[in-house]
């Protein structure tokens, strides 16, 4: 079977689109881990997969899988970019949409040029241990014990502030913390180091995807960690990240946007 599809980027974080909404591929895990491995198929960080809501006031569901073939409820990065997809091809004309996740439902628009994201709310999580959460943090010559900070945006988090993170050994560092006894369905690991008041670095070891060049959730996560422990002081937060500008801001109501842009790589067609 052929089917097209979309290879798309937002700050290194790339993705394929495949467009479900008049049938349904039915693709396992295993082919999605085929798809992505990126000397033998297409390679990518997510694959979206666009389909038609059943809600009749939602413009479209979608739904997110991790390289490893797992199924995810959020990315930011994805969702900005599925933004551009559909308004590229034309599916819809409209400038704002709403469109359902696995447990959400977000909304996204275009402004100055970023297409930004309704994040919808998060939570902090109620501390899972009597004492902080730390974990040992570990450098090519050297570790640190570090507390982390525990963030759900719809997809768990969790936050290290570190004094640097230029020689941090992320690979090994997240692995060690995805594979505690604390996160059953793993979680997103985000490495922070603060540059100014509004202004951070960030490396995230992604769940199911592991080091990835930009993470759209785990830059909103760590810009709410740091309000929240008082450690940036604005409500809008300039991201850097490997492959990248974002920005994350917080909302009177709780909510967080979050902008960048996003662009198609190529159109290709792949037999399944």
């Amino acid at each position: 079977m052929n089917v097209a599809f979309t290879k798309m980027q937002s700050i290194g974080n790339d993705f394929i689109i495949l467009n479900q909404i008049k049938e349904s591929l039915n693709i396992d895990p295993k082919k999605i881990t085929e798809l992505a491995d990126r000397n033998f198929g297409i390679g990518f960080d997510q694959l979206l997969i666009i389909e038609k809501s059943k809600n009749p006031d939602i413009d479209f569901k979608y739904r997110i899988f991790n390289s490893d073939g797992s199924e995810v409820e959020h990315c930011g990065n994805g969702a900005r970019c599925f933004f551009h997809y559909v308004q590229q091809k034309k599916l819809i004309h409209k400038e704002i949409i709403t469109v359902e996740t696995s447990n959400q439902i977000i909304k996204l628009f275009k402004k100055n040029n970023l297409i930004h994201v309704d994040m919808g709310s998060y939570d902090i999580p109620k501390p899972i241990t009597k004492e902080p959460l730390k974990f040992e943090i570990f450098f090519q010559k050297s570790s640190v014990t570090k507390e982390g900070f525990l963030v759900n945006l719809g997809n768990p988090h969790i936050v290290f502030f570190l004094e640097t993170i230029s020689d941090l050994d992320v690979e090994r560092t997240g692995q060690s913390i995805q594979n505690s006894d604390f996160f059953q369905n793993s979680v997103n690991v985000g490495f922070c180091h603060i540059k100014e008041k509004n202004h951070i670095d960030l490396v995230v070891y992604e769940r199911g995807s592991g080091l990835t060049l930009g993470c759209g959730s785990g830059a909103c996560a760590a810009s709410v960690a740091g309000i929240n422990n008082g450690l940036l002081d604005h409500q809008e937060i300039n991201i850097k990240m490997p492959g990248g500008y974002l920005r994350a801001e917080i909302t009177s109501n709780q909510h967080i946007i979050l902008k960048g842009d996003a662009h198609i790589v190529f159109d290709g067609i792949i037999n399944l």
